[in-house]
């Protein structure tokens, strides 16, 4: 009768070092899972900023020219009829905002 207990107590323990190395790999892996996330979390964070640079680049370009065409019109648009003007203005104030953009 030892014997059965003592295979029994055997097998028993197997199981429980079973599980507990399955465990160890499940939260291993988890571990590694979640660095990984971090990871990528700071890869997106660092092309986030590099997006968010050249769109305020774009901006600012975006700008430089309207101020250019701005400053070449204006003398061109004084000369024009009131309603011409207005209707100069007019333009240029929807492209502005087509392109969500305000100078």
């Amino acid at each position: 009768m030892t014997d059965i207990r003592d295979d029994l107590h055997d097998v028993a323990q197997a199981v429980a070092d079973l599980a507990k190395e399955a465990a160890y790999v499940a939260i291993g892996v988890g571990v590694l899972e979640f660095q990984r996330a971090q990871a990528r979390g700071h890869e997106f964070a660092g092309a986030r900023k590099l997006i968010c640079g050249r769109a305020k680049a774009c901006d600012e370009t975006v700008a430089q020219v309207f101020k250019a065409v701005d400053a070449n019109m204006d003398p061109i648009v004084a000369l024009l009829p009131e309603q011409a003007q207005a209707v100069v203005r007019r333009t240029r104030d929807e492209l502005r905002s087509r392109l969500r953009f305000s100078a």
